[in-house]
């Protein structure tokens, strides 16, 4: 009865699991016994679920796998340990998709966000940009689109991005951007991007160009270091953008991001504006969905300025799709 019973409880594993842990290659290689190769592609991130509590202890990356043995072995990364948990012998593995995270309640990791995994949501994505129109992102995955308030965006590679203003093809200018992404790694990321328009009737030209710098401080908190220099050859009083309050001021902005549990962002941290020499700052919190992201916050270019209104403390509101 005892060997019966132990055979259904290794079946039942093997069924459930599909992949689970078998030895350990150094502090930072697991080795991992593969029922079923189809569903762990080389180079696939997974999730490493405790046997015991069934919830997440870490997560890592395929990065070789042996063929000629059955089962499948393979050679997976940690890249990072939850809550300093340790990862044992008979721990389950599981591809990072969308039904393993919601079926094991996976809370919010910056780190989990890192990839351009395409078959994953936005919801688990690095954000394209930062609930302010002048903080721009990093690129989009290819073939996705982001149609939002104020932008337009589309991946036409998983480093290149092409966009366009909203509210500047409203007002009359012909514009069209690009967002290059050069690093994209545990370290750090940076993307430079750049933006041109042009109102024939008005004779006004605008061209903006800046980057950022992203630099995690670990699983749930990372810094953006974001620089925007506008260049405008005409009076900005007599330039449309006015209105929108838009593409007015050289700035610095230094925005720090933070994720719940539930994959949502807080966003804060002070502008040095160039143009007025003052200093300001912005805090938002976003709402993120599978594909639907909305912030509200509220932002100033002078602290000092006590006062409502866009040459005090204003309200920021954003929308955007990300598909």
């Amino acid at each position: 009865m005892q060997i019966l019973l132990l055979l259904i409880l290794c079946f039942s594993t093997q069924v459930w699991s599909q992949a689970k842990v078998v030895g350990f290659h150094s502090n930072r290689e697991i080795i991992v016994e593969i029922l079923n190769n189809d569903v762990y592609p080389s180079d696939e991130r997974v999730l490493f679920i405790s046997q015991f509590e069934k919830k997440i202890v870490g997560f890592g990356k395929i990065v070789s796998k042996d063929m000629t043995v059955v089962p499948v072995m393979a050679m997976v990364r940690i890249d990072e340990l939850v809550d300093h948990q340790n990862i044992l012998n008979g721990d389950y593995v599981f591809p990072l998709d969308k039904k393993y995270i919601d079926e094991f309640q996976v809370p919010g990791f910056l780190s989990l966000t890192m990839s351009s995994d395409r078959h994953l949501p936005s919801k688990y994505k690095e954000l394209p940009y930062y609930g302010v129109f002048t903080s721009d992102g990093h690129a989009l995955d290819k073939h996705e689109l982001l149609v939002g308030l104020v932008q337009l965006q589309y991946g036409l590679t998983n480093n290149l991005t092409i966009k366009t203003a909203n509210a500047l093809t409203i007002d009359g200018y012909a514009n069209i951007g690009v967002k290059y992404q050069v690093i994209r790694n545990q370290h750090a990321k940076l993307s430079f991007n750049s933006l041109g328009a042009l109102n024939v009737k008005q004779r006004d030209w605008i061209f903006q160009g800046g980057g950022t710098l992203t630099l995690p401080t670990n699983s749930k908190y990372q810094t953006h270091f974001i620089f925007n220099l506008i260049f405008d050859p005409q009076n900005l009083k007599g330039s449309n953008t006015e209105d929108f309050n838009l593409f007015k001021d050289s700035e610095i902005r230094n925005i720090y991001e933070y994720i719940t549990d539930s994959w949502n962002r807080i966003l804060l941290g002070p502008t040095y504006n160039f143009t007025l020499q003052t200093v300001g700052g912005t805090l938002s919190y976003m709402w993120v969905w599978d594909s639907f992201h909305m912030s509200l916050g509220v932002g100033t270019r002078d602290f000092t300025e006590l006062r409502f209104g866009t040459d005090g403390y204003y309200p920021q509101f954003d929308l955007f799709w990300r598909i």
